[in-house]
């Protein structure tokens, strides 16, 4: 992760605090060029409206009519103060999963949606999304693409789909 004299926005400030924090690349690795694609056009096609992809891609798909309608929603919450961000410290409790895909939307190209992609434990979301500054909405599915879990711009959290344990949900986000 050296390379981030190249990077400009949310890619430079996420590989710098991988570097200064020590985070190994098997706990939060950006997806390669050739990959990336195919992580995303699998969230768009498992989550995101049919129609809502084709016109606006993921941008802001986190609002609820850009999810398909098809998807079972499993909770939603609104962050109500800054201890409601505590969540996503459990979050491994959450998804009880070794690595999950997570979908960064650079706030400084808001203006054409460009994300960053990563394969990540969980465990590490916590830290990219609290202690970076840049991070604007973000998407965190598994690797099979069961389940959706995002925040938007609004402090909406949404996670929809199968697979995860409702009773755990409510009981880690309403703490």
């Amino acid at each position: 992760m050296q390379l981030f004299h190249k990077w400009t926005g949310l890619r430079r400030e996420l590989a710098e605090y991988m570097t200064e924090h020590r985070i190994p690349e098997n706990d939060f690795r950006f997806l390669g060029i050739y990959e990336w694609q195919n992580i995303y056009d699998k969230v768009l096609q498992h989550f995101v409206d049919e129609q809502y992809a084709k016109d606006c891609g993921l941008h802001w798909s986190n609002i609820e009519n850009g999810f398909r309608k098809d998807i079972d929603k499993i909770y939603s919450f609104a962050y109500q103060n800054e201890d409601s961000y505590k969540w996503l410290e459990k979050l491994p409790e959450i998804v009880k999963c070794d690595k999950v895909y997570i979908l960064l939307e650079d706030d400084d190209h808001w203006q054409y949606s460009k994300y960053w992609i990563a394969e990540c434990s969980p465990a590490v979301i916590n830290l990219v999304i609290n202690d970076t500054y840049s991070v604007g909405d973000y998407y965190i599915t598994d690797k099979k693409f069961n389940w959706l879990i995002t925040q938007n711009h609004h402090e909406m959290v949404y996670i929809i789909g199968k697979g995860l344990d409702l009773k755990t949900i409510e009981n880690i986000c309403t703490q």
